[in-house]
């Protein structure tokens, strides 16, 4: 299930405005900064997921 999670977390963290769609030639400025958003959220759940990767037992239980 690790190894799952980690390579989750690096599709989240590698994601790209074509992954939801966006074509610089075809969308303006709004759906641009849509895709840009989705992008941060996405590259911020991985960094959560590979911090809770890292974390020992003890983290885990005082976050539970």
């Amino acid at each position: 299930m690790e190894d799952r999670l980690k390579i989750l977390a690096q599709w989240l963290k590698n994601m790209e405005p074509s992954d939801f769609g966006y074509c610089m030639h075809r969308d303006g400025k709004l759906e641009d900064a849509v895709t840009q958003s989705q992008i941060e959220v996405c590259n911020k759940i991985g960094d959560y997921i590979e911090e809770i990767l890292t974390m020992d037992s003890e983290q885990i239980k005082n976050e539970l």
